[in-house]
Formats: structure tokens, C-alpha cells, sequence
């Protein structure tokens, strides 16, 4: 288990684009709901998906990330300020490939890596489809009081603000979608 510690912030995306000069990261991510975890096999629509020893608890969020060619399932839990509990496992890429994932809620993005000026690396999302036009950028932490050299071209801080998770923006895409051709 690990804890995350993250800071993010709303993008204007229509003038200069600094961190577009670093590497970008093609992701789809997908929402999962009704995960289990029994004798240590967490387990998704009758597919078992990982192993897992550890107690796993209190977690609000699953997620099955296709991060360029690698493929990541996360857990997070319900973050309080800036940190939240969060696990992640490695799958392979022919598991991904078996799942059906066309009703769930999803989030398609590039993430761009871009250093600051004090050392930390800012990850910076440019969202695609129905939310095309988004960008959000996160630096992560090692506690929440450290201190950080905000890029001038950051907007609002999003921190701490209920709906503005990627799991939050998915599903209300999905469930606007489901409105509007349902």
C-alpha cells in the first residue's frame, strides 16, 4: 500500500503549451465497479485479475489504466486534502484485451512530463473525446505541507474539490452519453 500525495490544478490550453516540449503518454483508462477481493484474489465480472495477500479496505475507486503499452490496475481510496491510500498491480496485456469494457465509464487523455523549475515532475492531461479541451495538471508529493513553485501557466487549484477526479469526470461522461443516446 502506498499513500499519494497530489496537488492539481486546472490548464488554460489555448495559448503556449510549455509542457508539451517532454515526453507525452498516451492513456485509456476505465472505471470499474462490483471489484472483490476474496482469499486474496481480487476478481472483476468473474475474472480474476490479481493476487493479493494484503488487507485491501476502504477503497473507493478501481481503475484499469492502458498507460502506452503497459497495463496497470489501481485502487485508490477516498482521499482526504491531498492524499489518498492507493495500490497498484501490473497486468498483462492479453488479460486487458479479453475484458469488455464498452459500458463502462472511461477516460481517454496524453499525459505530458514536464519538470519544474524546483525539481518536481508535473504530469499535465490533455483529455480527448467528451472531454477534449481539459487539461489538468498533478504533481505529486512527499507530504502535503512540501513546498512547490507553481507554474505561471497553472489556473485554478483543483485540490481537495469533490468531482474534478478523472473517475468523477468519466462517469459523468458516461452517464451524459447514457441520456443522450439511451
Amino acid at each position: 500500500m502506498g499513500i499519494e500525495i497530489e496537488r492539481r490544478f486546472f490548464i488554460d490550453g489555448r495559448e503556449n503549451k510549455p509542457w508539451r516540449g517532454g515526453n507525452s503518454i498516451p492513456m485509456l483508462q476505465y472505471y470499474l465497479s462490483n471489484v472483490t477481493h476474496n482469499n486474496g484474489v481480487i476478481s472483476w465480472n468473474g475474472v480474476d485479475l490479481v493476487q493479493e495477500d494484503d488487507e485491501i479496505s476502504n477503497i473507493s475507486t478501481w481503475r484499469i489504466r492502458l498507460e502506452g503499452e503497459k497495463v496497470v490496475l489501481t485502487a485508490k481510496g477516498l482521499r482526504i486534502g491531498a492524499s489518498a491510500t492507493e495500490f497498484e498491480w501490473d497486468l498483462s496485456r492479453s488479460l486487458f484485451e479479453s475484458l469488455d469494457f464498452s459500458t463502462l465509464p472511461s477516460v481517454k487523455k496524453t499525459r505530458y512530463l514536464w519538470n519544474g523549475e524546483d525539481g518536481l515532475l508535473w504530469e499535465v492531461d490533455e483529455f480527448e473525446g467528451g472531454l477534449a479541451g481539459l487539461v489538468i495538471a498533478e504533481v505529486e508529493l512527499e507530504s502535503e505541507d512540501q513546498k512547490v513553485i507553481i507554474p505561471e501557466w497553472c489556473g485554478m487549484e483543483l485540490t481537495g474539490l469533490r468531482g474534478w477526479s478523472n473517475a468523477s469526470l468519466a462517469r459523468m461522461i458516461n452517464d451524459a452519453n447514457s441520456l443522450k443516446f439511451g
